[in-house]
């Protein structure tokens, strides 16, 4: 699975500025009709095939070096899903051609689960920690992928939107619990979420007598992640104003005004667009922060 995928789609099938915007802003996106019915159909049958009363069968268990991509290699649907032009049109928007799916996960809620998973980040977090000759705004996507009916009492993934603006070690946030503004992923069968791997998230508790199913991929980028959306008007009068109107938008803290200049570089930098000396030597962009 760890194939980089060097297909190059076409502009008007990528992402567009108004999305991309979106995800600089909130750390995902949301697609509720990329999938087909009988896809997902499909993939909640081999959901179904990989659990029993212990709970997920060994074989589908994850493990990073033991087993990174055991339903993945079961499962011909879930492969055919993540393949669908749809689903790599966000993924190359974000990654670029040549990302690699580095390794994929079931994860598996029971009936009547009442235990909440701590928020937390993957692979630990501290984004800003890089290896070197890594550009500090490289990062890579999680793709959170619901192949049924997802309803709020069946405790689908919690994200805390904005989060991935924040520089925290996953022990960090398992003190907390409930954080305002936070939302859980409710949804119909297919849908898909492609998030920042910065960004805060946790499984909540299952109300229902059903198996709850979420299933992740982790993709990494290949490329500078420069220019690889649709960018046209990405300066347009539209995209200050839409910046500039969510300057406070999921403010935590009070730190609004240093990420609203980060958010400024990082869109800039998105865009490819050269860097400009900053007259007013605060290091902001303009209607942008």
């Amino acid at each position: 699975m760890a194939v980089a995928d060097a297909r190059v789609l076409p502009k008007h099938q990528l992402l567009d500025v108004r999305q991309m915007a979106q995800f600089v802003l909130d750390g995902y996106l949301e697609f509720d009709d990329l999938i087909p019915d009988e896809l997902n159909e499909a993939v909640y049958a081999d959901q179904q095939r990989a659990v029993d009363e212990g709970g997920t069968k060994t074989e589908f268990r994850w493990h990073i070096t033991d087993n990174p991509h055991g339903f993945y290699e079961y499962s011909g649907a879930v492969r055919q899903v993540h393949d669908l032009p749809g689903v790599q049109a966000v993924v190359q928007s974000l990654l670029g051609p040549g990302h690699v799916a580095s390794h994929s996960a079931l994860h598996v809620t029971a009936p009547r689960m009442q235990t909440a998973q701590q928020w937390h980040v993957d692979a630990g977090g501290r984004r800003q920690v890089r290896l070197p000759g890594v550009h500090p705004f490289s990062f890579d996507i999680l793709t959170a992928y619901f192949a049924h009916d997802t309803p709020y009492e069946m405790g689908p993934t919690l994200v805390l939107p904005g989060s991935h603006m924040r520089s925290v070690l996953g022990p960090d946030l398992a003190r907390y619990k409930n954080i305002s503004g936070q939302k859980r992923l409710a949804g119909k069968a297919g849908r898909i979420v492609f998030m920042h791997e910065g960004l805060w998230h946790c499984a909540q508790t299952n109300e229902t007598d059903q198996w709850r199913f979420m299933f992740k991929i982790r993709y990494n980028p290949r490329v500078p992640q420069r220019g690889l959306f649709d960018t046209d008007g990405w300066d347009s009068d539209e995209m200050r104003r839409f910046f500039r109107m969510n300057k406070g938008a999921h403010c935590l803290t009070g730190e609004s005004s240093a990420v609203a200049t980060e958010r400024a570089a990082w869109w800039r930098y998105l865009c490819g667009a050269d860097e400009l000396v900053d007259p007013s030597g605060t290091g902001a962009h303009g209607d942008y922060a």
